[in-house]
This record gives C-alpha cells, sequence and structure tokens, in this order.
C-alpha cells in the first residue's frame, strides 16, 4: 500500500510542468547507465550474435536497426565494429551524445581487438540472455573477419562518421540517428538485415503498429532479436505488482509520463509477432515464482496464464516469414 501511495503522489506530481523530462532524463542517467558503458555494449551485441549462430541466423547482418539505443548508440558501434555496414538507431526522446558515443566507441575498439571475453552474469547480473558460454566467439568472430573489420582506415572512417552524426546523415552514412522514428521518418522499407532491442519493447504503448513497422522494415530473409523485460520497474515492490493495478490506478500512477511500461504479459508479444507475420525460432524465458499470486490480479489480467504470470522477462529471435494481418 505504501508503494502504490508513493507511485500515485509521483503519477500526480507529473503534471506539474517540467516535471517528466527532468524525472526521464534522471532515470535514463542513473537507473540505466548500462549504454554508457562499452562493456555493457560489448555483452550486449555478443550475446544477442551468440544466439542469432545457435539458430541458424546471419551473424554478420548488413544493416543493424535498434529499438531505444538509451544513452550512447553503443550497441550499434559494437556492430559496426565487428563488421556490420550501416547501424540505424530509433528512439522517441534523443538521449545519446555523440561525446559518449565516440567514448564507448573507442574502449569497444580495445575490446575486440584485445578478443575479450563476453562480460558475464558476474558484472552484469541483470542483462539477459543468459549464455551457456561467455568466452569470446572465435566461431563467429574469427580471426579473419575481424582483421578486416578492424582496419585502422575503416575504424577512423567509422570513427569519423560518428563524429559528424547528424539528423540530415543520409541513408547510406554508416550511423544514423532517428529521433523520433515513425512509420514517415524511419528505416525504408525491407532495409535492415537484423532489427533489435534490449529491454526496451515493454515500454512501447502502440505494439501492434511497432510490430508492424519492423515487419516493414526489415528484408525478407532478416530477423528480429528482442529482450523483453515484463517486471513492473519499481512501480510495485513485487516483480510483477504491476498487474495488480486497477486500471483507474494505474492511468494515476502513469500520470504525465509518455513512455513507462504498458504491462503487457509475454503471450501478448508472441500475439504481436504472429499477427505481424513472423515465425518465432527461440523464446528463452526467465522464470519467477516469488511475485503477487493469482487473487491479487487486477480485473484486467485475472484471465492470463499460469505462464504469463511467472514470465519476468524472454528473449525472443523471429524471422519474418509472410504477410502481416491487416488491420
Amino acid at each position: 500500500m505504501r508503494r502504490m501511495l508513493k507511485q500515485v503522489a509521483f503519477g500526480l506530481a507529473t503534471y506539474v510542468p517540467g516535471v517528466v523530462p527532468l524525472w526521464q532524463r534522471a532515470l535514463y542517467r542513473f537507473q540505466f547507465p548500462g549504454a554508457m558503458s562499452a562493456r555493457y555494449c560489448y555483452s550486449v551485441w555478443l550475446r544477442h550474435l551468440v544466439i542469432a549462430h545457435q539458430n541458424g541466423l546471419g551473424t554478420q547482418p548488413n544493416v543493424v536497426a535498434e529499438l531505444g539505443p538509451g544513452n550512447s548508440l553503443g550497441v550499434g558501434a559494437a556492430a559496426l565494429i565487428s563488421g556490420s555496414r550501416q547501424y540505424v538507431g530509433l528512439d522517441i526522446v534523443q538521449y545519446a551524445s555523440d561525446e559518449r558515443t565516440l567514448t564507448v566507441f573507442d574502449e569497444l575498439v580495445r575490446l575486440f581487438r584485445a578478443k575479450a571475453d563476453i562480460p558475464g552474469v558476474d558484472e552484469f547480473p541483470e542483462v539477459k540472455p543468459y549464455l551457456d558460454n561467455y568466452a569470446f566467439p572465435f566461431h563467429i568472430l574469427t580471426n579473419e573477419r575481424l582483421a578486416a573489420a578492424l582496419k585502422e582506415d575503416r575504424i577512423a572512417s567509422l570513427r569519423d562518421a560518428l563524429a559528424t552524426l547528424n539528423a540530415k546523415s543520409g541513408p547510406e552514412a554508416p550511423f544514423r540517428y532517428l529521433v523520433p522514428w515513425d512509420d514517415d521518418a524511419c528505416l525504408e522499407t525491407e532495409s535492415a538485415d537484423m532489427i533489435l532491442s534490449q529491454a526496451v519493447l515493454e515500454h512501447v504503448d502502440q505494439l501492434a503498429s511497432t510490430y508492424r513497422s519492423m515487419h516493414r522494415m526489415l528484408k525478407p530473409d532478416g530477423f528480429l532479436s528482442h529482450q523483453i523485460d515484463y517486471r513492473a520497474h519499481g512501480t510495485a515492490s513485487k516483480w510483477n505488482g504491476h498487474w495488480a493495478y486497477a486500471d483507474l490506478t494505474w492511468k494515476v500512477i502513469r500520470g504525465g509520463q509518455t513512455y513507462v511500461i504498458n504491462r503487457q504479459p509475454h503471450s501478448a508479444h508472441i500475439s504481436q509477432l504472429a499477427a505481424s507475420g513472423f515465425d518465432v525460432l527461440t523464446e528463452k524465458k526467465v522464470r519467477n515464482i516469488d511475485g503477487i499470486p493469482r487473487s491479487k490480479l487486477a480485473t484486467r489480467f485475472a484471465g492470463i496464464s499460469d505462464d504469463d504470470l511467472t514470465c519476468q522477462g524472454c528473449f525472443i529471435q523471429a524471422t519474418k516469414t509472410k504477410k502481416a494481418e491487416s488491420h
């Protein structure tokens, strides 16, 4: 009850002019600092790549797009440093800065040249997906591939492109950062080989249109790679306590914020993937049975499955296999 009252009070406070922008920037900087760490970005990119290899997917995507890159374009920098041709960061609000990303970029180059192991659970216990082996993936990033990718002139060219990145960067630029992105301004149709995100899709309200947009942007043989976090994100004392709030209470808690968690369970994402024309290849679920019991669920969520009730997060990879349903 105390946590709920605090959340309600904050939700009401967000209607005060200027509170939301200050809060959301502070949240990104202090609660979600990962993208400012080169080791975090290195770990995230290589985890997505390792599991793509396990699923028989392409491990050198030509064009990589990322939803919600956060404080830097570090994951995209890791993709380009390891051999991809172009990265497109898609966000709603601009958080990444050139200066921050350049610092991350330089450290990423050192990590790839050292062929450093993938930072694992000891360093980043909250980062998913978990791997069976965190050794550097030589079976993917071979010596030959790295030698070509890490040539001095190539790295210098990428760094220059990043240093001069701006909203007018053309469609062929190595780095693109589209903010805000929407159906009119986002990546061109069938131009991305891989679209990824890390703990982002739980914040997207318009899931149906977002999955349809990803379907449109992805090449016929492309794939999605998403880690989704279904937890309460501080809005409740139990990890799934956000499902105990009635809709009116949640509306007050949400207040004037534009992209808090959407409270959609795992099955909602799977349904949207199917409706949007994707074939799910893998679901790496994280289970947690220590949340609120079914008896505490709000009416809206009373009918969710036991699978949803205990699914704290999931890593999903999916391929584009058919046309999306018409809406």
